[in-house]
């Protein structure tokens, strides 16, 4: 099945498949960009990761030799990688880098991938966002950090959500909801209320709404703003899910990098 939409372009390149956002293809002479998707698997644990990182980026034309990755611990930090470093980045869940020639990958099974794009001063983002780094609004941190490092103006900064767990399967109790209320007050517009299972209320929340909601509110623009429109469980046939694949799901890869004479 072609996943392609308004936002999004699937590419079936020989036997790598990947996603690419429209919005940031205008911007091919600038910067290169995909979401991976099955059979490729890029878990730290597999043993064929290395060997698919040099698959993908070999279809993509860039040298993975200098890629950038973590072990993302569902924090809020965000890095600002000025060089190419073998560091491991233990807790570190977001890149951004004015470097050219230095990949920056996050991995995924449900959470929400999101690539930031400064158009007018030329740097890039990758956040890697669960639902604990969307209620640390992690985001937020990458955009701002981008505006103190760089002078970003955020009316610049363009914002492409990847494919992630949607509301339709998102499903939450009240001690989830609680702290989003904590955080953010009323939510009530973000959640509906589901099925009462064994005593407890269940109910659908959606992040990207919210994601979404936060950025525009500190001056990120709506129109700058490009939602894949992907559940990544309902199409877990084409990526991994750990909703879907409990333990046997492995990882999608999200990787941009800005490509040029350093």
């Amino acid at each position: 099945m072609d996943l392609s939409n308004e936002n999004i372009i699937h590419v079936k390149n020989g036997d790598v498949e990947y996603l690419q956002f429209r919005e940031l293809l205008k911007y091919s002479d600038r910067l290169v960009h995909c979401y991976s998707l099955k059979p490729l698997q890029f878990s730290d644990k597999n043993p064929e990761a290395p060997s698919n990182y040099k698959k993908i980026c070999t279809a993509l034309g860039i040298d993975d030799k200098n890629i950038i990755k973590s072990a993302q611990k569902h924090t809020n930090v965000v890095k600002d990688i000025k060089e190419y470093t073998n560091e491991k980045f233990e807790y570190v869940d977001g890149f951004i880098t004015k470097r050219k020639n230095i990949p920056l990958v996050t991995k995924y099974a449900d959470c929400t991938p999101i690539i930031l794009y400064d158009k007018n001063q030329n740097i890039i983002g990758n956040v890697h966002s669960g639902w604990r780094g969307t209620l640390q609004r992690i985001s937020q941190k990458a955009v701002e950090l981008m505006s103190k490092n760089y002078n970003s103006n955020l009316k610049d900064i363009i914002v492409c959500i990847g494919p992630c767990i949607k509301q339709c399967h998102f499903q939450v109790e009240e001690d989830f909801i609680k702290q989003f209320e904590k955080e953010f007050g009323n939510v009530e517009k973000y959640y509906k209320i589901g099925e009462v299972i064994e005593g407890k209320q269940k109910y659908y929340f959606d992040t990207t709404s919210l994601i979404i909601d936060y950025l525009t509110e500190i001056g990120i623009k709506p129109e700058n703003i490009f939602d894949s429109k992907i559940c990544s469980v309902c199409n877990s046939d084409k990526m991994y899910s750990y909703r879907a694949e409990k333990e046997k799901a492995d990882r999608n890869m999200n990787i941009v990098e800005l490509w040029g004479r350093t």
